[in-house]
């Protein structure tokens, strides 16, 4: 017997709005307009006859026949939606992925290993999209993600359930060999005779590793900032320019330090209490190419894989 079913759209919309309790916030996620929004979710209630929402003095909210339908709803897309990764995964064609990562890491560390990961996976095609923070899956977002998140489990917990650790992060000063020779440094102290380059995204970096290094002896000289930058490959760059000193992720820098484009003084490390981790929705744990993906990430992010000649 045939049943008729509501519009898959208008429930896709309805779940989205339900969840973000606001129709423009819901339009944003679904890269529509509001209006576009308002009539799926017209139509729906039309189609049942029923009010899913009410506007009150505080906002949107789901009336009680709202709330009992938005369960089921969030139910069966999952369903629906695993179905379909499943059905997609288990082709033998090239495999696109796309890839949210932020653009110091893929500059620096990643493309330089594309051809290992090729080698590796000769059927993955990645679609690479520059990003960082907080990351919210959904079924217009990237399949995969790496981020840098605070090491607090319960910072990370609730909206990334579904990362795993790859590395915490560890920070090293850099600084010009031709700066290092002009004014030396036989000291932590002696960081603060050079101008020090801020990264704008984290500005509490510079002060808590100067705190960390001055622990015992302490400093009563005040640190003098040169130009921020947004991302690390830039700060790197300007630290290869002679700019002053920069902060950078020791498994960004290697290439610098080998070469000798840069120089760690007095080889300082500090812990920042950051990690990167790679993000990955529990549906798609179920392919095997994607664990596999995950695994090798791993591996690479634990032994600072090395880039050949």
């Amino acid at each position: 017997m045939h049943h008729r079913l509501p519009p898959l759209n208008a429930l896709n919309v309805f779940e989205v709005a339900a969840r973000k309790l606001s129709f423009s916030q819901a339009a944003e996620e679904l890269n529509v307009t509001q209006s576009a929004v308002s009539k799926q979710i017209k139509a729906l209630e039309q189609y049942l006859q029923l009010t899913l929402f009410e506007r009150t003095a505080s906002g949107l909210v789901l009336t009680p026949a709202g709330q009992q339908y938005l369960p089921t709803v969030m139910q069966a897309l999952g369903q629906i939606q695993q179905a379909t990764h499943r059905l997609q995964q288990a082709q033998d064609a090239p495999r696109n992925l796309t890839l949210s990562i932020s653009t110091s890491l893929t500059s620096l560390w990643l493309i330089p290993r594309l051809d290992a990961l090729e080698a590796q996976f000769p059927q993955l095609r990645l679609h690479i999209v520059s990003g960082d923070g907080d990351y919210q899956f959904h079924p217009d977002s990237a399949d995969l993600a790496i981020r840098c998140l605070p090491l607090i489990a319960s910072d990370i917990a609730k909206p990334h359930q579904h990362a795993s650790l790859l590395l915490k992060e560890t920070l090293i000063p850099l600084i010009h060999p031709d700066l290092l020779q002009r004014t030396p440094i036989h000291r932590a102290e002696d960081l603060l005779q050079h101008e020090l380059i801020r990264p704008t995204t984290r500005p509490q970096l510079w002060p808590q590793c100067l705190a960390a290094l001055f622990t015992t002896t302490g400093s009563t000289q005040a640190p003098r900032y040169h130009h921020a930058f947004e991302h690390f490959f830039m700060a790197l760059e300007a630290a290869q320019r002679g700019q002053g000193i920069a902060l950078i992720p020791d498994f960004l820098a290697e290439e610098a330090l080998t070469q000798g484009r840069l120089v760690n003084p007095l080889g300082l490390r500090y812990p920042s209490g950051y990690g990167y981790y790679f993000l990955m929705p529990a549906y798609r744990r179920q392919h095997a190419l994607n664990q596999q993906l995950f695994d090798w990430f791993h591996q690479a992010f634990a032994t600072h894989l090395k880039v050949s000649p």
